[in-house]
């Protein structure tokens, strides 16, 4: 097995589960640099980009979880 970044392992592994497990990404403007990106190219209707604003998508996430949708 080659060595990788763990953000790209990450990305890649995102993108595999979301082939067996239904669930939503949300980004904070940062999809280049942790490879969420990879998740979001495969699953759009599954990702979210809440721009530069940590504290909203934390919101977003609970208002998510709060209505049943897998976070």
């Amino acid at each position: 097995m080659e060595k990788q970044a763990t953000r790209v392992a990450y990305g890649k592994t995102l993108a595999a589960l979301g082939e067996e497990k239904m669930f939503f990404v949300l980004d904070a403007d940062l999809s280049g640099s942790t490879n969420t990106k990879t998740f979001g190219d495969k699953f759009p209707e599954r990702f979210f980009n809440c721009g530069i604003a940590e504290g909203n998508m934390m919101s977003v996430a609970a208002g998510m979880a709060a209505a049943g949708v897998p976070v």
